[in-house]
């Protein structure tokens, strides 16, 4: 039995059944249902079953009758349609509910209702008049119930077909859904979606037909009027015809069994909506052309949203490009060409790769090389940096989560796996990831599937994963810290990177190659290195490896005057590293030089003299390195050559030759 629900306030719940053939809605007494509201007029609204239907006829109200919040005169209610007479909220249900039955009690502002009422109630003068905003055109008294009923049907089809178009991800999926509306709800033996395909250097392309079940494959592949087509592009608007077996067209509208329907968004012709009987013939009604027009409309809106989704892909890819070839990795060292020859091996693989090493050696390089050489160049390559995430967000960041999962989650969001499918994902520090998070990654590792967070629907992903950790994996095993079954599923391929001091042949052409690369960045006149600044680089340790000779050289270019970088453009802590650490001189070095500030007789030396025997001191330490003795006495090389030449320590017949190394 139809009924009306109370939505909200302390008397949600109730329900109040739609007895007989009307339900008067008002603030009389002599209403069906009473309600005490000075917003809705004496007799406000009535609902009326016709055949099964009901529908909901305002009645001249003050103040009016909305279904899901527009106003209306007459409509045919639908399951779960949400009726509001001034201050009061029902939902109407047409299926059984487990809500309370309204008992029939008065009610302060909540409706009475009077099971069977003496006499209906008397109808306000004009109150069949129609003078609102109509969604439906008004019920005619004499209109039959089938009609109505074909009306209904029609309108939950319509909206049905517009839910899966506008859910539709793909064109196959859209046009499948409009063929089984148009072939259910207009009867049509056959649906055929015309793409425009100027793009491609075809004039239209064949995209998809669909048939209904009574059409043999002979009928389904007859001929289409190619005069109907033509007209309906020359013209962007429908056009009807009749068209005969032998296939000739008559556009004479009287018996039309065929319709093409141009699909136009901002003046732009994207497809054409072909729909006819090629196996009865039979000719189609207005409401069926008006049909198949609504939901052309429908089609252009999705067909442009569609391609702006394409469009930005298109640019995503090419974005993608710019910066695959914006990245490079260097290398001269023996090492490194080996490490380079087993990531173009793997490549061609799916098995998942762990890549370790100090932190700044290159290991999302390294992941990006073997994405790039491998068959998923083309789809996207998803990076995660595990330790930059809390683990609340973690498992949400990678399996994503449906709205609602949690405070917050306020629309559903797609994770990384999704965003990698079909291609790679890439998860740096995967060693600080927490045990909870370990158990999920495993089971996508092994399942190849996986469920958002709040979800219930299991997703397949078809997703290659790389890792990349600085730590010690089989100690933080031995340790409890990470579970051995994931460190195994992990380490299939297992990449170790060289710290960059090991590797010291690398460190001038990488060099080379970040000044090259941040000089289109950095305004500068820069435009080599000297081989001192080299040699000092060569000296470093560079605990921060790759990434901190990025940075020396970004700053080196900023420090930098002329057009070649000098040592002491780079960092005094570095020169000081790079010069060995030879800061406290032996006891052999100060009895041979006579560094004592004294005299024998113990008469103090000038100052002067001090600072000149302490530059020879330093000078005989790092063997006449004057870049090496400049940053062990803190001062520039500039300054150091000026000294030398005022204590004439420099030239012809001069106590310390210029004979070391710069």
């Amino acid at each position: 039995m139809p009924k009306f629900i109370v939505k909200s306030g302390p008397h949600a719940g109730l329900e109040i059944p739609l007895v007989g053939k009307r339900l008067v809605f008002g603030r009389s007494d002599e209403c069906d249902v009473v309600l005490t509201d000075g917003n809705v007029s004496r007799v406000h609204a009535h609902a009326i079953v016709l055949d099964g239907l009901v529908a909901l006829v305002d009645l001249n109200s003050s103040n009016g009758t909305y279904v899901n919040e527009l106003p209306i005169s007459r409509i045919l209610l639908m399951d779960g349609d949400e009726i509001r007479l001034g201050e009061t909220v029902l939902v109407f249900c047409d299926a059984e509910t487990g809500g309370r039955e309204f008992a029939g009690a008065p009610l302060a502002s909540m409706p009475r209702f009077q099971a069977a009422p003496a006499s209906p109630p008397t109808l306000p003068e004009g109150a069949e008049e129609l003078g609102r905003t109509q969604l439906f055109a008004p019920i005619p008294d004499d209109m039959h119930v089938e009609a109505l009923k074909e009306i209904y049907l029609k309108l939950k089809a319509l909206y049905r077909v517009f839910q899966e178009v506008s859910q539709a991800e793909a064109l196959n999926d859209m046009f499948e859904a409009v063929g089984r509306a148009l072939t259910i709800s207009t009867g049509a033996e056959r649906v055929i979606f015309f793409l425009n395909a100027e793009k491609s250097g075809e004039t239209w392309h064949q995209f998809l037909t669909h048939t209904a079940s009574k059409v043999d494959e002979r009928q389904a592949a007859s001929p289409v009027s190619e005069a109907l087509l033509a007209r309906a592009r020359a013209d962007l608007r429908m056009v009807q015809a009749h068209v005969g077996p032998d296939g000739e067209t008559d556009f004479a509208q009287g018996q039309a069994n065929a319709i093409a329907a141009p699909v136009v968004r901002g003046g732009r012709l994207l497809a054409v909506l072909y729909v006819d009987n090629p196996a009865t013939g039979e000719p189609f009604t207005k409401d069926d052309a008006d049909f198949v027009y609504t939901l052309s409309l429908q089609l252009a809106v999705r067909l442009n949203q569609v391609e702006q989704v394409q469009q930005l892909r298109q640019e995503n890819v090419e974005l993608r490009r710019r910066v695959d070839a914006d990245f490079a990795i260097i290398v001269r060292d023996e090492k490194m060409k080996a490490v380079m020859a087993l990531t173009q091996r793997v490549a061609g693989s799916d098995s998942t790769v762990l890549v370790t090493g100090e932190s700044g050696t290159g290991k999302e390089l390294i992941a990006r090389a073997i994405h790039h050489f491998s068959p998923r160049a083309n789809k996207p390559l998803v990076a995660v940096n595990c330790a930059a995430l809390p683990e609340t967000l973690l498992e949400s960041e990678l399996f994503g989560h449906e709205k609602g999962a949690f405070t917050g989650a306020h629309e559903r969001r797609i994770g990384k796996f999704e965003l990698a499918d079909g291609g790679t994902l890439f998860l740096d520090e995967i060693g600080d990831i927490s045990a909870a998070a370990q158990a999920k990654l495993l089971r996508a590792l092994q399942e190849g599937e996986i469920t958002r967070v709040g979800g219930t629907k299991t997703i397949k992903v078809n997703v290659r994963v790389i890792t990349a950790t600085n730590k010690n994996l089989a100690e933080e095993v031995r340790q409890g810290r990470f579970r051995q079954d994931l460190f195994f599923r992990l380490k299939v391929i297992d990449i170790e990177l060289p710290a960059l001091r090991n590797r010291p042949d690398d460190i001038p052409v990488l060099a080379e190659h970040f000044l090259k690369q941040l000089r289109q960045k950095v305004p500068t006149r820069v435009k080599a290195f000297s081989p001192e600044a080299l040699e000092v680089l060569k000296r470093y340790s560079f605990p921060g490896n790759v990434r901190e000779l990025r940075n020396l050289v970004e700053r080196a270019l900023v420090f930098a005057t002329g057009e070649t970088i000098l040592p002491e453009h780079f960092p005094v802590e570095l020169l000081e590293s790079a010069g060995g650490g030879l800061l406290v001189p032996t006891p052999d070095d100060e009895a041979s030089l006579g560094e004592r500030a004294t005299r024998p007789d113990g008469t103090p030396l000038p100052l002067s003299e001090v600072e000149r025997n302490h530059i020879l001191l330093v000078l005989r330490h790092v063997r006449g390195n004057k870049l090496r003795a400049a940053a062990i006495l803190g001062i520039s090389r500039t300054t150091l050559y000026e000294k030398l030449k005022l204590y004439g320590l420099t030239g012809d017949g001069t106590a310390l030759t210029d004979a070391g190394t710069d």
